[in-house]
């Protein structure tokens, strides 16, 4: 008897949080569970900001998949995915075909440069950990070369997005480059960093109190904003920004974007219905007119009682997955009661840097300070159990005590 074909597209949070869950189950051998990811690694998405500054490493932000799943049970094949057949059931990657009864797609967000000129060309970002590594390597190769001139002119590094992502990244730069410039014989007053965001304030993504904490915090260590600024073209060596109606080119050595992600590519090349990659599921987290595909992470769009689309993060992903699951095994199993998702918040914490950070708890509650930085470091552990359990907590512990 041929088994039935489970295969899951990503090992991002959704992902790989989708085959633990499934690992776990006693499916026996009338089902095939296959997990297809381009890297043998899955990153923590919310450590890429250490990686792009040098904090983290390669090595200890990413888990070998190979070690973390169980072969015998998650059949793990490490190749790109270029097509997704919907009404075939067959998933094309660089280096085969794969015919699926159930399909669970969690793959995850890409740049949206909006269309602005230069961008794609001349920005770095923090997207996935090969771009973060990429960026530090740029950021010390920008300074060594930096060092080797007069100096005379100050050294310009900006970060397009005041939001989450962009305020992460400039509180561990602020703290990083003083240390870096000292290594290469560089006064930290020649590095000016600057942010440029659209909405008239940092954070959009929360009140404007907090939003005002973090900007403050980070003013004191010599951050420039440029809020309610749009920018119009890159290029190496100038960002031309329109604020309050007028335009002008601002010097730029280094540009990192943080503003826009959109889902994956591949999404759009579905017959599905989405828009920038994302697709809005149903209540089951089903693919509309797809009831055997499940679509979670970051190219699944759900709504709030508002009607506004929840941001996409590493606790929604774990969420989605495990109800996905929970629909999946109801399916297989011809019995229970299939759920409809419903996100429970948690809060939200961001980083400004390793002793600071704000927040608002699943209460409502506003957190600030070094309180909020303790919190947001267990909250990362937490995510580690939520996905995998203790043994996963355990694995992470391991690998960073063997790195020391």
């Amino acid at each position: 008897m041929t088994p039935i074909k489970i295969i899951i597209l990503g090992a991002g949070y959704a992902g790989l949080t989708a085959s633990l869950q499934l690992q776990k189950q006693s499916l026996g051998d009338q089902v095939e569970v296959t997990l297809i990811n381009k890297n043998h690694y899955h990153y923590q998405t919310i450590w890429l900001h250490r990686n792009a500054v040098g904090v983290n490493t390669k090595e200890q932000t990413a888990f070998d998949l190979r070690e973390i799943l169980d072969l015998e049970r998650i059949r793990f094949i490490k190749d790109k995915v270029t097509a997704i057949d919907c009404d075939q059931q067959v998933i094309t990657t660089s280096n085969g075909e794969y015919p699926y009864d159930y399909l669970i797609i969690g793959l995850g967000s890409e740049i949206d440069s909006f269309q602005i000129p230069g961008l794609k060309e001349h920005a770095y970002s923090i997207t996935s950990l090969s771009r973060s590594t990429r960026l530090f390597d740029q950021i010390m190769a920008s300074l060594l070369q930096y060092s080797q001139t007069t100096m005379e002119t100050p050294f310009h590094l900006i970060v397009g997005g005041g939001g989450f992502t962009g305020v992460e990244l400039l509180g561990e730069l602020t703290e990083r480059l003083p240390e870096l410039c000292s290594e290469m014989g560089i006064s930290p007053s020649q590095i000016k960093l600057k942010s440029i965001e659209y909405e008239p304030t940092v954070l959009p993504e929360f009140d404007l109190e907090l939003g005002e904490y973090a900007m403050q915090q980070l003013e004191k260590r010599h951050v420039e904003f440029y809020l309610g600024t749009k920018i119009r073209s890159v290029s190496k060596t100038s960002i031309k920004i329109e604020r309050s109606g007028l335009v002008e080119d601002i010097p730029v050595d280094l540009f990192v974007w943080t503003a826009g992600v959109k889902g994956h590519h591949l999404i759009d090349q579905m017959n599905i219905p989405s828009e920038l990659g994302r697709v809005e599921v149903e209540a089951d987290l089903t693919a509309p007119g797809y009831p055997n595909i499940f679509i979670i992470g970051d190219v699944a769009l759900i709504r709030n009682q508002e009607g506004k689309p929840y941001l996409p993060n590493a606790d929604i992903a774990i969420q989605k997955a495990k109800v996905a699951v929970h629909n999946l095994l109801v399916k297989l199993n011809q019995k229970g009661q299939s759920q409809s998702f419903i996100f429970k918040n948690r809060g939200t914490i961001a980083s400004i840097g390793s002793k600071d950070a704000i927040g608002v708890t699943g209460k409502g509650r506003r957190i600030f300070g070094r309180l909020a930085s303790i919190l947001k470091k267990i909250s990362d552990y937490v995510f580690l159990f939520q996905m995998g359990g203790f043994k996963l907590i355990w694995y992470q512990f391991i690998k960073q005590k063997n790195k020391k």
